[in-house]
């Protein structure tokens, strides 16, 4: 699951490792995005391929750049920005390793604004409901697909990635709450979670 998840959030950067270049007002978007940190969202994640149909809802947690707590129903994912932490909700073993952004779904790393260099971005274009679309593409040894991207000012509210293989994944987002916490460290590195710690770093 964290593959095809970290597929989803790798799709918002630009064809170039820095922005500025084409793509600006899809910054401009993420930059706002993420300027509401910290925060909370509320997600539906939806996976399709022919008969095949799965739902999964849950929460994220951002709270800057790099910090962020992301719950499935059975697995929790939290960072610190130099560590990722994924805890299992049916072992409660949580695993400890350094953090690579290419490991993390392509959504994940959308919201955070961390997107691999060669993605191209094609947009914006007038979308239904007075919503933005922007069309990310990037070519990898493990991936080639498109990635539809609709937002309503700071607001992303719909991530969607067609891989070529035929699989279809759907990111629904809830709209931003303010999110506080009495201790965010313990929060992110997923200390309040129960269960043995293993260290891979």
């Amino acid at each position: 699951m964290i593959r095809t998840l970290a597929i989803l959030l790798t799709g918002l950067y630009c064809v170039y490792p820095a922005w500025g270049q084409p793509g600006g007002e899809f910054e401009e978007v993420v930059n706002g995005f993420l300027a509401q940190a910290p925060m909370k969202i509320t997600y539906i994640y939806e996976v399709t391929k022919d008969g095949f149909h799965q739902d999964t809802t849950g929460s994220m947690v951002i709270v800057s750049s790099g910090e962020f707590r992301l719950e499935f129903w059975d697995k929790v994912y939290g960072s610190d920005g130099s560590s990722l932490y994924l805890h299992d909700r049916n072992t409660n073993q949580t695993v400890v390793d350094s953090l690579r952004w290419t490991d993390l779904n392509l959504w994940v790393q959308l919201l955070q604004g961390e997107l691999p260099a060669g993605t191209v971005i094609h947009g914006p274009t007038s979308f239904q409901d007075s919503l933005q679309r922007w069309e990310l593409s990037h070519e990898r040894p493990w991936w080639s697909g498109n990635v539809d991207v609709a937002a309503d000012g700071r607001h992303i509210q719909k991530i969607e990635l067609y891989e070529d293989e035929g699989w279809r994944h759907l990111l629904q987002l809830g709209a931003p709450e303010r999110w506080d916490h009495p201790d965010r460290k313990a929060f992110l590195t997923l200390l309040d979670l129960p269960g043995i710690r293993l260290d891979l770093r």
